[in-house]
């Protein structure tokens, strides 16, 4: 690992304003300095980053991110799903994903490829399958038999009653996961239910909620319908992902206990413009946008912390190439581009619980560094396309744009 200076308008997570002469210096895997260029002498070992009308980030994530393959999981090996997801994180890569909170059985192996240096992707946090009820959310098709359903779906694991709950949470830790999601509530893609159905009894609730803290960490809950929504909150969860239907109390209760909101708004604004979907899905989804929009209102009108997640999984409709989306759909509902950017980074690293050294462009922490070409704060959009995001450090080391690099600092500075 070396040491690089990368110039261009900051953004560091930290400030509410642009640094518009800016620089970042990085040493080994660690930043060392971010803030103004003027007055700065880079290090003299330093290889020189520029791209012309560049903007320089902490490097993204994405707080509700599926390594699944982009197709039918009902239809396809493990051996394919894991092969095609293997593939696919490098493209999040690409777009200047650098941190991912995942949600399937693939995340804790993909995890350790990563950390082994045998695959590029981002930084994993991972949290195994999903807890569902039998013909839930998680129970995507009932035209298979239950028995198949439980051996092949990658997402979603059955469990019903307190001891089931139980189980299923430790078969999750016994892979590799770090938190826990519950399906606390129908879904838009599920065809078995409904969207306001209430998932587990709030006893099942509070025993996944206590097992998971008895591990170090909390419950992550998929939340549509109101009700619940408050019943995964009453039972203590500390993510609420969709959150489509919140009301003034499920507010109340996110701004007491710390309860972030992942809304995934790309997916719920786009569904009537995707296509070939299945006739339940589409109506479902025409339901959620709307809603969705008046939720992230409330919810940031009363100070609850937002984290972007996308709820992607590289398919035709959520290619990881665009996951940047998730930028412009927050400002749509009503987030300034740079709410939205910490969204993606400040925030969202507080629920990879990595905030101490991710999320920001702060001396001493990891050199996790996104450079765009463009203002983001002008066009938000920019960040919506891979093809804008010009360099991608992680943990120091550049890992797209090496095109970018001039090596001998007295050469390449201005």
């Amino acid at each position: 690992m070396g040491a690089y200076a990368i110039f261009g308008r900051v953004i560091d997570g930290v400030s509410d304003r642009p640094t518009e002469d800016g620089l970042v210096v990085v040493r080994d895997r660690r930043i060392e300095y971010a803030g103004p260029a003027a007055g700065r002498t880079p290090p003299a070992d330093a290889d020189v980053i520029r791209v012309e009308d560049a903007t320089i980030l902490p490097g993204f994530i994405d707080c509700h991110a599926h390594f699944t393959g982009g197709v039918d999981t009902l239809r396809t090996t493990h051996y394919e799903l894991i092969l095609r997801a293997a593939h696919g994180i490098g493209e999040l890569l690409d777009a200047g994903f650098t941190g991912a909170r995942e949600m399937s059985v693939f995340g804790p192996y993909l995890k350790r490829a990563v950390e082994g240096g045998y695959l590029r992707g981002p930084r994993i946090m991972p949290g195994g399958r999903l807890l569902s009820i039998t013909g839930g959310h998680g129970d995507m098709d009932p035209n298979y038999p239950l028995p198949y359903v439980r051996e092949q779906d990658p997402v979603s694991v059955f469990a019903d009653g307190v001891e089931s709950c139980l189980r299923a949470v430790r078969e999750q830790f016994r892979i590799g996961a770090e938190f826990i999601k519950v399906l606390a509530t129908g879904g838009v893609s599920s065809a078995a239910d409904d969207l306001d159905d209430i998932q587990y009894s709030p006893e099942e609730l509070r025993a996944i909620v206590e097992e998971a803290r008895r591990h170090g960490t909390y419950v992550a809950a998929h939340c549509m319908g109101t009700a619940g929504t408050l019943a995964a909150l009453e039972a203590g969860v500390l993510s609420v992902e969709h959150g489509v239907f919140l009301d003034e109390r499920c507010v109340e209760l996110m701004v007491a206990q710390d309860v972030t909101l992942v809304p995934t708004l790309s997916v719920a604004l786009g569904i009537r413009r995707m296509k070939d979907l299945p006739r339940h899905i589409y109506e479902k989804g025409k339901l959620c946008a709307e809603a969705s929009l008046r939720s992230v209102e409330l919810a940031r009108r009363a100070g609850v912390r937002i984290a972007l997640g996308t709820d992607f999984s590289n398919s035709k409709n959520s290619p990881y190439s665009q996951n940047g989306k998730e930028f412009v759909a927050l400002c749509e509902a009503g987030l300034t581009p740079m709410e939205a950017i910490q969204a993606g980074t400040r925030n969202a690293a507080h629920l990879l619980r990595r905030a101490h050294e991710l999320g920001t462009l702060e001396a001493g922490k990891l050199a996790d560094v996104v450079v765009v070409e463009g203002d983001p704060l002008a066009d938000v959009s920019i960040l919506a396309d891979a093809r804008n995001v010009k360099v991608v450090l992680k943990d120091g080391v550049v890992e797209k744009g090496a095109e970018y690099v001039a090596r001998g600092v007295a050469s390449a500075r201005p």
